[in-house]
C-alpha cells in the first residue's frame, strides 16, 4: 500500500491518497508513492513541488537518476 498527503504553499490539506500496489521492495514501495503524489500535482496544475520522505534511500535514488539526465 502506498499513500501520501499533498500540502499547499500554507501546509494546509489539499488531499489524501493511497493505492494498492502488491508485492513489492521497501524502495519500490517509497518511490511508488513519491511518484504517484508528483502525478497527482502535475494533474492539479501545480508548478512548483516540495517531496518529503522518511526514506533516505529513496531520495538518493531520486537524486541520482536526476543527476544522471
Amino acid at each position: 500500500m502506498i499513500g501520501g498527503i499533498l500540502r499547499d504553499k500554507y501546509r494546509s490539506w489539499v488531499i489524501g491518497y493511497n493505492q494498492l500496489v502488491g508485492t513489492c521492495s521497501v524502495l519500490d514501495v517509497e518511490l511508488w508513492g513519491i511518484f504517484e503524489g508528483v502525478t497527482i500535482v502535475m494533474d492539479k496544475g501545480f508548478d512548483r513541488i516540495l517531496i518529503i520522505s522518511d526514506s533516505q534511500e529513496a531520495v538518493q535514488a531520486i537524486q541520482g537518476s536526476v543527476t544522471k539526465m
